[in-house]
């Protein structure tokens, strides 16, 4: 059986995230966010520990944060990846445990991409929302609805009943009716601007000449991208998608479903908290994800793992 290394995106920080791995390691957690907080001039093991939260959920810091946790994590775990994806950011940090990126050039990357991202959204304009319980096509309805109103799009298809907007601020009032006229749930998320969607066109062209400094080298373990849901191995072709990544929305759901037709049993998720294991464990309940955000936790992952090898 096949083990996939899936790595979270942004809205998965939060204050005290490092707290049981600085007790646990702490010099490894102070050389690791030593190195990405240089790169990226703000203190991203303050943050992390202390906040403020509305400063750590600002795209162009808890992109970096996330990604050092991830490589955090990665330092820790002692078996590799049959098959690696991640989910929005976490692209970058499937890519980097791929090999495609050193650590230093990763962090560049996703501090440079987050503050492009937030000049694309002045902060408060607009905003991004999981609606639970819906399908696919009856969101899509919603939305084709909603357009009346203001700009709307579909930016992530996560599972079978969950896909989150992007939209104006002004129209999350309209959103969030809609949905709970239709008995089911929104939640507005940990984000500063509505990624994944026409919203980010500004930024296409400005990270597309970020990327033009970087050597990207192929991945040494099959990686699924977001924009095509397949595996993609060209350098020069993923550079493309990362670029396009920001206006395109996240197939994830596709990309479980090719997981689990590629014979991934077993996955463990290589960050802060454990919203793709519950996404794996609703959509596909045959495939075991296990959380690694703690010290116990990753202990668990890795026993579990080790025992179908």
């Amino acid at each position: 059986m096949k083990v996939a290394f899936l790595f979270p995106g942004q809205g998965s920080q939060k204050v005290g995230m490092l707290r049981e791995w600085l007790e646990e390691d702490a010099p490894l957690v102070e050389e690791l966010f030593g190195q990405a907080s240089r790169i990226c001039g703000v203190d991203l093991l303050r943050l992390s520990l202390e906040g403020p939260e509305e400063e750590l959920n600002l795209t162009k810091n808890s992109q970096p944060a996330i990604l050092t946790f991830s490589a955090l994590l990665l330092r820790k775990i002692p078996v590799v990846p049959d098959v690696v994806a991640g989910h929005s950011l976490g692209e970058y940090s499937a890519l980097f445990c791929a090999g495609s990126f050193g650590f230093d050039e990763a962090v560049y990357l996703v501090r440079r991409r987050g503050e492009i991202m937030q000049e694309a959204s002045p902060l408060g304009e607009g905003t991004m929302v999981a609606v639970l319980g819906l399908s696919l096509p009856e969101v899509r309805g919603m939305v084709d609805m909603l357009r009346e109103r203001g700009r709307v799009e579909i930016a992530n298809i996560n599972s079978s009943d969950q896909v989150v907007l992007s939209l104006e601020k002004s129209l999350l009032p309209w959103v969030l009716e809609e949905v709970g006229r239709r008995g089911k749930k929104a939640v507005e998320l940990r984000v500063s601007a509505p990624f994944h969607s026409s919203f980010m066109e500004k930024a296409r062209e400005a990270f597309a000449r970020v990327l033009e400094g970087v050597t990207i080298r192929p991945p040494r373990y099959p990686y699924l991208s977001n924009v095509t849901a397949a595996f993609e191995r060209d350098p020069g072709r993923i550079r493309d998608l990362l670029v396009e990544q920001l206006v395109a929305p996240v197939r994830w759901k596709d990309i479980m479903d090719v997981l689990c037709g590629e014979g991934v049993r077993r996955a463990l998720e290589v960050g802060p908290g454990m919203v793709l294991s519950k996404l794996f464990e609703r959509e596909h309940p045959g495939v075991s994800v296990f959380p690694t955000f703690s010290p116990k936790r990753l202990q668990v992952a890795v026993s579990e793992v080790r025992g179908v090898r």
